[in-house]
């Protein structure tokens, strides 16, 4: 190996073991807590089912259990008094008439956003008339809608994942649905575009299934999950529950009905056999799970279980913490990328955000913050007086 590469390993190495690392994460998002100073008001009644923040972490997009959309505006809070986040916009006739289970900004643009349903169809959105200009009608329950992140030619591509196991492509600029993708032997629980490759859509379903399909190909099924890595079709015993996946698309995170949590590395497709525990909640249906993004890569997993949200180490697999607060079953939670907070909605009709604690003022009375020296900042110094 040459002495370049083992330059790179070793610094690889560095930044994963190094305590600085821990200590961010710790000051962060290893001590989440619910709020003291956020609270999200709702105009509903009924359990928030779906939930988005946009990339500029300004807006909170959420839909319920009876087809209303509300929006909240996050960024505009202050630190040093308590906050009640009441809706910017509150539509309670969405045009769907049953639960809405998944919704989703336009990646870079919140004059537009994708919600699904249960009645059967998805929904596009103009964000200023809070209207539907635009609604695709399928013949099974729609559990999840897509939007590619990385934009160009697939951007006005949406992925429906249907109860009648297809996957179907919707194009917004023809108002049609153009492709019916295969493979599936079980409702399509969850889809989602990665972020390595625009062309590349990821499926899963109660099959057990995870299909990674690439949309140019007549044959568009190119690579089935393999749990075991041989010549199995499963990446799950039972359903599959949430899909996820680092910023960079390396992993991809899943879960399952047989309580497992599995980590897929995106160049080879192969599981990594990350030990994860007994992580998962044992669900059929969809939940919402999220990974933070952050200068601690590779970040850490949220996932919904039950009435709580474990927190686990995507690299190592360990069990961080487990986040209680809520009454009823948490079907998801979204990580805001611009300050380190996290949302969660529940069937107990409420949405909460978790934050690290209120830095303590010390003993001396001297409450500054003591700088902590970043993953990414060498030892070496340009200044001239070093």
């Amino acid at each position: 190996m040459s002495n370049v590469l083992l330059l790179i390993n070793g610094r690889r190495k560095k930044l994963f073991d190094s305590k600085y690392v821990h200590i961010l994460r710790s000051n962060q998002t290893l001590k989440f807590e619910i709020s003291h100073n956020t609270t999200v008001k709702s105009e509903t009644k009924y359990a928030t089912t779906a939930i988005d923040i946009d990339s500029n972490g300004e807006y909170l997009l959420s839909g319920d259990s009876v087809g209303a959309v509300s929006i909240h505006q996050i960024n505009k809070t202050d630190v040093n008094s308590c906050n009640e986040v009441k809706p910017t916009c509150y539509e309670p006739k969405s045009g769907h008439k049953f639960n809405i289970n998944s919704i989703k900004w336009f990646p870079k643009d919140t004059g537009i956003f994708v919600s699904s349903s249960s009645d059967k169809s998805v929904q596009v959105w103009d964000t200023n008339e809070m209207a539907a200009v635009e609604k695709f009608k399928f013949s099974g329950h729609v559990y999840d809608a897509g939007l590619s992140a990385r934009g160009g030619k697939t951007s006005h591509l949406i992925a429906a994942a249907i109860s009648n196991h297809l996957v179907k492509l919707c194009d917004m600029k023809s108002g049609s649905d153009t492709h019916t993708l295969k493979g599936h032997t079980a409702a399509v629980n969850n889809v989602i575009w990665s972020n390595r490759n625009a062309y590349a859509l990821i499926s899963a379903g109660r099959d057990g299934k995870i299909i990674m399909w690439d949309i140019r190909r007549s044959n568009a099924a190119v690579h089935y999950f393999d749990q075991f890595n041989g010549n199995s079709e499963k990446a799950h015993c039972g359903s599959v529950t949430s899909l996820s996946q680092t910023e960079g698309g390396i992993f991809l995170l899943s879960s399952g009905q047989d309580e497992q949590v599995r980590c897929w590395d995106m160049t080879s497709g192969e599981n990594t056999f990350t030990n994860f525990g007994a992580a998962a909640y044992p669900d059929v249906k969809s939940i919402g799970a999220t990974i933070s993004f952050n200068s601690c890569y590779p970040g850490l997993l949220y996932l919904p279980n039950g009435s709580d949200i474990s927190v686990f180490d995507i690299l190592s697999g360990q069990h961080i913490t487990d986040l209680s607060g809520h009454f009823g079953r948490v079907n998801a939670v979204c990580y805001n990328k611009v300050v380190p907070q996290l949302y969660s909605c529940s069937s107990d009709c409420t949405v909460l955000v978790w934050e690290p604690p209120s830095p303590q003022p010390s003993d001396d009375g001297d409450d500054s913050e003591v700088p902590i020296k970043t993953p990414y900042q060498d030892n070496w110094s340009d200044s001239d007086n070093d």
